[in-house]
Parts: C-alpha cells; sequence; structure tokens
C-alpha cells in the first residue's frame, strides 16, 4: 500500500472511515487501514449507506468516482453527508429469531 498522507481519506478492516491527520494512533493488526484516498468517495464499498442510501454499484474514472443508488442516481464528493459502512450496519443490526 502506498504511504498515507496527511489529510486523506482512510477506511480500516472494520469499517471505520476517517481522514487521516498527524499523529494518528496505531490502530492495530486487526483494524488495518484497508483503502486511502483523497476523493472521500473511492473509500466507500458496495453495501455501505452514504446519506441513507444503499450503494449497489461504483463507478471510478481517472478522476471521478460516481456511486450508485436505486435507479441508476449517483452521489459525488460534494454531496456526501453520511456514511453507514455495512459493517458497522452489520455490528449494530439487531436480527429478530424466529420462534
Amino acid at each position: 500500500m502506498d504511504e498515507i498522507k496527511v489529510g486523506e481519506y482512510v477506511r480500516t478492516k472494520k469499517g471505520k472511515i476517517f481522514q487521516y491527520g498527524k499523529g494518528r494512533a496505531y490502530l492495530g493488526k486487526d483494524n488495518a487501514i484497508i483503502k486511502h484516498s483523497k476523493i472521500l468517495s473511492e473509500v466507500v464499498q458496495v453495501g455501505d449507506y452514504v446519506n441513507g442510501k444503499l450503494i449497489h454499484k461504483i463507478d471510478k474514472g481517472q478522476n471521478y468516482c460516481y456511486l450508485y443508488y436505486g435507479n441508476c442516481k449517483t452521489f459525488v464528493d460534494y454531496q456526501i453527508k453520511t456514511i453507514l459502512t455495512h459493517e458497522q450496519y452489520e455490528r449494530n443490526c439487531y436480527i429478530v429469531k424466529e420462534k
């Protein structure tokens, strides 16, 4: 993996997304950084929720990244307000057991 620069967005193995800063603490091998980019949308994965919408397709180009949800609607970086990663969703989801 390339060197991570201050100000880049990172995604950890456990699904946490944050902006990398100076003096960032060691995350440990069980929560290692798996993606990093200057572009926020590039650390999003299929199955994540962006602004409450389930992302089902990602189109990455040289200088862009489109996130698709619903009926071919898209998000680009400046439209992103919230991200709930699929790891966070699964970790916090209550499963109803059948009787």
